[in-house]
């Protein structure tokens, strides 16, 4: 299998984060020496608190002015580390496989780290993760045995096997996961409160079991609305949301297009190419919400289109057809700034008539009146 393109990774650094939100997080292609995930500080009585999920490279002291703990994991044969960024398996259901990772302790001192394995997500902000710990796997990551602890002297590194097993049932196509390797420890937050500190790296596992693949996605949660500028010379808002389910069997990443319109297929100036980047969206899952905004002329009735173009993700090779996905909703523009104006120009035509009628009346009035006294 090929790998997807290596980017620079740099050592893992250990951040202070609490046990009752623990999460940890891989970066998108391989996560070779990635970064400790961000987690959210939470004391004992005290509130979460929301995080983005991605650190900075930045070191971080450890509990009581401790020397900072730093680590990476790589994949890896057997007597080292080798160049791949993933590991990458296509298996029949009941085969075995067996690989490699190799982590290395770039710390001053020694750590025993934890490793596990769990199935995988993308997160909100559209990153690749692993399930949080409270949550067990049921895909690829269950399939996964490894090693539960490593120990290893300071500036040490280690070769670690794993075998992953795919199960006689199990369906076609990807099953993403990763390995993580972590350091737990405990320490106080700025109140005194013990918290339990949690940071993890790790390597994400390409698994795709033989048999038909099925790529599908729908564009799901669509909703649109329209905000009216009461300027009955200026357009209005359009503001468009939707997700993409992934209803295939295989990840594929996904461009949307936006298009509103208005009766009998009358543009409008909301319309363009694709609005957002391309997303990868695993069997199963949804994308993070996305959203729409532009101006357009309230002309009653408008429809908004929107249209999601499929690819294969990196390296992955997806042999059948990709098909657009397409979905529509139609929502109301009352033109009320416009209506308001048009009443409050018939309101004044309509004076303007009613007095210049008036005033005809009374001149007739007057003339008839003139006429009849110099007749008499």
């Amino acid at each position: 299998m090929r790998s997807e393109p290596r980017s620079p990774g740099r050592p893992a650094t250990a951040l202070a984060h609490p046990r009752p939100v623990v999460r940890g997080l891989l970066a998108p292609a391989a996560l070779c020496l990635a970064l400790a995930a961000p987690l959210t500080a939470v004391a004992p009585t005290a509130s979460a608190v929301a995080v983005p999920p991605f650190a900075s490279p930045a070191a971080a002291p450890a509990q009581g002015g401790e020397a900072r703990l730093t680590w990476g994991v790589v994949p890896a044969a057997e007597d080292g580390a080798d160049a791949r960024v993933s590991i990458r398996a296509e298996l029949e259901p009941g085969a075995e496989h067996r690989d490699f990772v190799e982590v290395t302790n770039f710390s001053e001192r020694p750590v025993t780290f934890a490793l596990t394995a769990s199935d995988g997500v993308v997160v909100e902000t559209g990153e690749f993760d692993l399930l949080p710990e409270s949550e067990e796997p049921v895909g690829s990551g269950a399939w996964i045995t490894i090693d539960d602890e490593l120990a290893l002297e300071a500036g040490g590194s280690a070769v670690v096997p794993f075998t992953l097993r795919v199960p006689d049932d199990a369906l076609p196509g990807d099953h993403p996961g990763g390995i993580a390797v972590s350091v737990r420890t405990a320490g106080e937050d700025e109140q005194g409160n013990e918290i339990a500190l949690d940071a993890r790296v790790g390597v994400r596992v390409h698994l795709r079991v033989a048999g038909e693949v099925a790529p599908a996605v729908e564009i799901a949660d669509l909703s649109a609305s329209y905000r009216h500028s009461w300027n009955p010379f200026r357009p209005g808002t359009v503001e468009v949301s939707w997700t993409v389910a992934n209803t295939g069997n295989v990840r594929l990443g996904s461009v949307q297009s936006v298009a509103v319109t208005g009766p009998f297929g009358i543009g409008t100036d909301a319309a363009g190419g694709p609005v957002a980047e391309q997303r990868e969206v695993l069997p199963g899952q949804h994308s993070r919400e996305e959203s729409f905004t532009a101006e357009a002329w309230p002309l009653g009735r408008l429809t908004a289109e929107v249209v999601g173009e499929q690819s294969a993700v990196g390296e992955d090779v997806v042999e059948a057809a990709l098909r657009e996905a397409h979905a529509e909703v139609r929502f109301l523009a009352v033109p009320w700034a416009h209506l308001g104006l048009l009443a409050a120009l018939s309101l004044l035509g309509g004076g303007w008539w009613w007095r210049r009628r008036t005033r005809r009346r009374r001149l007739a009035a007057a003339l008839t009146a003139a006429r009849a006294e110099g007749a008499a």
